[in-house]
């Protein structure tokens, strides 16, 4: 399987999109991922032809992505024009660049926490992919809506709202690391959604057993307990395309409580239908980690930004390429991924 890059990865470092593909590059990726609209400088058809040029010149596929979809989301950005205004703008800069996909997402779990229900929430992502179906179709790309922000939506809900939308059009960008975070195995996510899997963001977990359920950390690739196998075996069997295995190592945040034992707590709230045999197969999980007894991934945390130390922002920016690099020896030399020599 293709193995790359989602420009997540590598937030921290400053760079255009001509550095992160010279970056793939010397790696040996076989993808490079812009999965938000700020990864290109711009849309004029000149910059998208020179980068997609760039792309080609190092043998590197390019896929791109954007934010919400959503305009009741808390992080929809309507500066930026309708829903279905910013999905278009993706779509045609997508076909320039020679992207089989546009990337996309509805929110974040605290949208299961406001005035509106989940369902309302799902109606206008349905909404806005129909809308702009026909420039999709007429391209031949495929909108993969993410399982974004620590669980916007159960497997269940995803596959529904692709389903309703149009699986000719709409398809899922699969994160195996946002599923864990509302209990649920990223292995059931992937038996759920892969027949609609378009892309990846690839990643493992720690999880292990807390007084109030469980507790996880997002972590470097093969130091947690996701069974990124089994993930990539119900890929390999049922997804009806090739998908590309684009890598999103996020380190650098604390440990994170997934409260589901307590029957009081917002967890229940946001989550009232959870499958019960979706949630059995997270709890093994969890018991899995503490008969592994992991533990928090000793690193630095925090993130850069414009009040950052400058020499704290150097150690940042390090760690998280060190944690990228080893992340994707990991994928190539015990995974198997990757097309390109290095």
């Amino acid at each position: 399987m293709r193995l790359g890059i989602d420009t997540f990865s590598v937030r921290f470092q400053g760079w255009d999109a001509f550095q992160t593909l010279d970056y793939a590059g010397r790696l040996g990726l076989d993808v490079v991922q812009f999965s938000t609209r700020e990864n290109l400088a711009s849309h004029d058809p000149g910059y998208l032809d020179e980068v997609k040029a760039h792309a080609v010149r190092l043998g590197v596929q390019v896929e791109i992505g954007m934010g919400s979809i959503d305009k009741h989301a808390q992080s929809f950005r309507p500066e930026l024009g309708s829903g279905e205004q910013q999905l278009a703008d993706m779509c045609r800069a997508a076909a320039r660049l020679g992207s089989p996909l546009v990337r996309c997402f509805l929110g974040a779990q605290v949208d299961r926490q406001g005035t509106l229900s989940i369902q309302e929430h799902v109606d206008e992502c349905v909404r806005t992919i129909q809308a702009v179906a026909p420039l999709a179709r007429e391209h031949g790309l495929k909108i993969a809506v993410e399982d974004h922000g620590f669980g916007d939506l159960l497997a269940g809900e995803l596959k529904e709202l692709v389903e309703r939308a149009g699986p000719d059009v709409a398809a899922v960008t699969l994160d195996t690391g946002n599923p864990v975070f509302a209990a649920e195995d990223p292995v059931y996510t992937a038996e759920v959604l892969a027949p609609y899997v378009a892309t990846t963001h690839f990643r493992d977990t720690a999880i292990w057993e807390h007084p109030s359920g469980a507790e996880g950390q997002w972590t470097v690739l093969g130091q947690g307990n996701a069974d990124l196998h089994g993930v990539l075996a119900v890929l390999a069997e049922r997804c009806p395309q090739d998908v590309a295995v684009c890598l999103e190592t996020i380190t650098g945040i604390a440990p994170r409580v997934v409260p589901y034992l307590e029957a009081d707590s917002d967890f229940w709230r946001m989550y009232p239908e959870m499958p019960a045999r979706s949630l059995a197969r997270f709890v093994g999980m969890a018991r899995h980690g503490t008969e592994r007894d992991l533990r928090p991934l000793e690193q630095l945390t925090g993130a850069v930004g414009p009040t950052t130390p400058p020499e704290q922002a150097k150690r940042l920016r390090a760690q998280q390429l060190a944690h990228f690099e080893a992340s994707v020896r990991y994928g190539k030399e015990t995974l198997g991924l990757g097309e390109r020599p290095d």
